[in-house]
């Protein structure tokens, strides 16, 4: 399990007041008995968590715990590959 998925599943857990069990990596938010206001609540959270900022309209493509892991994960790396480009700019 990623390191995201894991921390997304604390978060999950810490915001929507679900077991660790009740939480199924791959089955959709709605199945989870999320409605909209909630969602956008955790979307919030898991933003602040992880210093993001995430298309909530892509996030709703891939509507489950794991994909939210795989959109978090590549904005991550696409802020530690701006980071790098940053750094070797300025030493350049």
């Amino acid at each position: 399990m990623s390191n995201t998925l894991e921390q997304l599943r604390r978060l999950a857990c810490h915001e929507l007041g679900m077991t660790d069990d009740a939480l199924k990596n791959d089955v959709a938010f709605s199945e989870l008995g999320l409605d909209s206001l909630m969602l956008v609540d955790f979307m919030f959270a898991v933003e602040d968590h992880f210093h993001v900022q995430i298309d909530h309209d892509t996030a709703m493509k891939q509507p489950t715990i794991a994909g939210l892991a795989s959109i978090v994960d590549g904005l991550l790396a696409e802020k530690d590959g701006a980071a790098k480009a940053d750094t070797a700019a300025a030493a350049a």
